[in-house]
Parts: structure tokens; sequence; C-alpha cells
């Protein structure tokens, strides 16, 4: 049976891929580095001049450090619009995408404890927030290299049994991206602007993590319509519950967020590993 692509599923479609087209143009790519290194340098000039006293704004804070939390924390909202385009072409790329999500707020937070630390660095008043500091630290770099191995050993392989379903599944997830970068869009404005207000911020990122477990919910019910396949059933719902357990990172205390957002990453791993083998025999086996 032929596909025929309707004509909002041909707008919803053709207005992703324009976005994705800029967004991984080399252009924008440039202009997005230069907004990061403006906002840190700005930022790091301001506190400079807030504590020599030449402004007295009570939103500049008075710590350097923040200025790395400040850059940090738009880089990270540059991966998740990333990741939103990824989940469209395969939904592996997009879980290995919320892990290094989750490397780089870790990375985060460790210089946030480092900025924390009193200005004389007494070691007796700093020995608990250096503990932390290296735990966060150690657990990105654990992140990384298991992001690393997943990345070489994840085979994309198309769910579909035929290329009309794989242009309709496609078009589907191509609805949900759009939706999700308008939502994200919407989210990532109102924390900058409530920042800048001085009022309690969204906690955009766990915002985001408790999003993408409907979403992955979600996908594993429409992959159905397409393929009921146990192993591929059983793949997507496992990087729901990596994404679930992702999510739980966010509220475990220093070091147990390290511990889970590390098995996290291990799951993820296994779980391509075995359904890579799976996938193999089922292939010699045609």
């Amino acid at each position: 049976m032929h596909y025929t692509e309707s004509k909002i599923t041909k707008i919803f479609g053709n207005t992703f891929d324009y976005a994705e087209k800029k967004w991984h143009s080399h252009s924008f790519a440039r202009w997005l580095a230069s907004a990061l290194i403006l906002t840190f340098l700005l930022t790091l000039v301001l506190i400079e001049l807030k504590n020599a006293g030449m402004i007295h704004w009570e939103i500049i804070p008075a710590n350097h450090f923040k200025a790395i939390e400040l850059a940090f924390t738009l880089l990270l909202f540059f991966e998740v619009i990333s990741m939103v385009f990824s989940l469209v072409h395969s939904v592996s790329k997009s879980v290995e995408i919320q892990l290094q999500i989750l490397s780089l707020i870790l990375l985060r937070n460790a210089f946030k404890l480092f900025g924390s630390f009193p200005n004389d660095y007494q070691i007796s008043l700093m020995q608990e927030k250096i503990m932390y500091m290296f735990a966060d630290a150690f657990g990105a770099l654990i992140l990384f290299g298991i992001i690393i191995l997943i990345r070489r050993l994840d085979k994309h392989r198309g769910i579909c049994a035929s290329v009309d379903m794989q242009k309709s599944f496609i078009s589907v997830k191509k609805i949900i991206g759009l939706i999700l970068l308008v939502v994200f869009g919407v989210m990532i404005v109102m924390d900058v602007y409530y920042f800048f207000m001085e009022i309690e911020p969204l906690n955009f990122f766990r915002i985001f993590f408790t999003f993408m477990i409907f979403t992955d919910i979600l996908l594993v019910f429409i992959s159905l319509r397409y393929s009921n396949a146990y192993q591929i059933l059983f793949r997507n719902s496992g990087f729901a519950l990596a994404t679930i357990i992702m999510r739980l990172a966010f509220e475990a205390p220093a070091p147990f967020n390290d511990i889970l957002g590390v098995g996290a990453a291990v799951f993820v791993l296994c779980l391509i590993v075995v359904y890579n083998q799976i996938s193999t025999k089922a292939e010699l086996a045609k």
C-alpha cells in the first residue's frame, strides 16, 4: 500500500526539515559559538564591574564562576534542541544525546561547587564539597567514555518492513519533534526571563527529562503500528526506562546522582550490545 502524505503532515514535515537544516548549517553553528563566547565574556566583565563597585545591579552575581555556569546552561539548552532533531532519525541517538546532556550537567555541577568554595579556600570548610565535586567530575568522565562506546556500537536499523511505512513513521516523529521544539523553546525563553527577573526558575532540565519519559513511551506505542517484533519493543521500552533513571538522578543527592547517571549509561550500553547480537543472528537466519 502506497503511503500518501496528508497536507497537514506535509506542512509539519517541511517546517521541521527547514528548522533542522538551519540548525545544522555551518553559519548557524558559528553564530551559536559566538553567542556562547559573548555571553561568557560579557558576564565576566559585568561581575568584575560589580566587584569594583562600578555597577550595583543585584541581578549580577559576585562570583566569577557564575559566568561558567551561565555559559554551560546555554550550551545545555542547545544540546536539548539537537536532541529533538536526532529523535526523528534514531531513538537510540536521542538517548545518546540525553546522556551527553546529563554528563554536561554533572560537569556544570562540579564548576558550581568549586564556585561556592570560600575565598580563603580553607580545607576544613571544603572537604565535603570537594568530595562531591570529584564525584560529579568522575561521573561525567565515566559517562563520556560510555557514550563513545555507545556511539561506536550502535547500528541504526529501520524497524519498518517497507519504504512507505518508514516514511510514515518518520512523518509521525517529525510532528512529535516539532511539538517538542515549540514546548522546549517556550520553556527556555521563560527560564531566561525568570533568571533576569529574579524569579524562581522552572528547573528546566528536570522538566525536560520528564517530558522525554512520556515521549519515549509514546514512541514505543507508535512503533507498534510499524513493527511488533519483540526485540524492537524491548529495546525502545528499555530506552524509556533509561530516561526514567536519568530523571531520578536529578532528585538524588550526590554522589548517588552520579551512580544513577552512570547506571543509566551502562544499561543503555548493555541494551545496545544485546540488541545488536540478536539482530545480527536474526539477519543471518534469513
